[in-house]
């Protein structure tokens, strides 16, 4: 699992953040590299928004329907407020009373395990990387890997556009609450336009954002902006189109 693309991917996330990146969608990179590197089947990566837990950033095995509890309850908030990790290493296996609930809901979507990572930054919980996999943990997985990717989601929170370290990352977590819903939002538009499933969607997104020359987050925005203003006419919109004419690389002045 912590295979030579694992890597290649977690170096590539590194210099990522020395760059000025798009919050949201790095968060969901961050997402696809743990479920490869785990064979997992779904990976999420929730955030605290005072005593609530939200997900805002998710990678899975196709289109997997589950309950948002699972992302946001359980072993997962435990994780986020404790700063520590919390695992069920098997959900088919009676625990000592913790989590009881959440484990029956967990079988019954079809999960095998569960080991969530505290996001944190100088000891203040920020939320949580929680790692779904359809059969029990087991002793083979690279759980260093786990927590490597948390730690590079927290320094994705606390490091603002200008590169400068923030103290916490409270004004991050809403800026990706508020991007993960622009780009939930763009998915569902473009998936109900040209038939495509949520993955296809999310595909076509990031390249149309590519495309326009802007990143995944304000591309989804302007979608959703598009389709407030006019709902019938959102398929005339040249932002769910690529441009016919390539979008000119941005210029850099002194």
């Amino acid at each position: 699992m912590n295979t030579t693309p694992t890597r290649l991917a977690v170096a590539d996330i590194t210099a990522t953040l020395v760059t000025h990146f798009d919050l949201p969608a790095l968060l969901e990179r961050i997402a696809t590299t743990a479920l490869n590197g785990f064979d997992a089947r779904i990976v999420v990566i929730s955030l605290l928004e005072g005593d609530a837990l939200h997900a805002v950033a998710t990678s899975a095995v196709g289109d997997v329907v589950t309950d948002d509890r699972l992302f946001t309850t359980g072993p997962v908030l435990t994780s986020a407020r404790e700063t520590a990790v919390a695992m069920i290493g098997d959900v088919t296996v009676p625990g000592t009373g913790r989590w009881e609930s959440y484990r029956t809901l967990a079988q019954s979507s079809g999960m095998g395990a569960v080991r969530a990572y505290p996001i944190a930054s100088l000891g203040v919980g920020l939320g949580s990387l929680a790692v779904h996999t359809a059969n029990p943990w087991g002793s083979e997985r690279p759980d260093e890997l786990g927590q490597m990717l948390a730690d590079l989601a927290s320094l994705a929170l606390t490091t603002s556009t200008t590169d400068v370290r923030r103290t916490d990352g409270t004004s991050a977590v809403q800026s990706v609450l508020n991007g993960a819903a622009a780009i939930s939002g763009a998915t569902g538009v473009l998936a109900e336009y040209f038939g495509d499933s949520t993955t296809e969607a999310r595909i076509r997104l990031a390249r149309l954002a590519r495309a326009h020359g802007t990143t995944d987050s304000k591309h989804a925005a302007a979608i959703i902006a598009a389709q407030n203003v006019a709902p019938a006419d959102i398929g005339s919109s040249e932002l769910i189109h690529l441009p016919k004419a390539p979008v000119p690389p941005r210029r850099f002045d002194s």
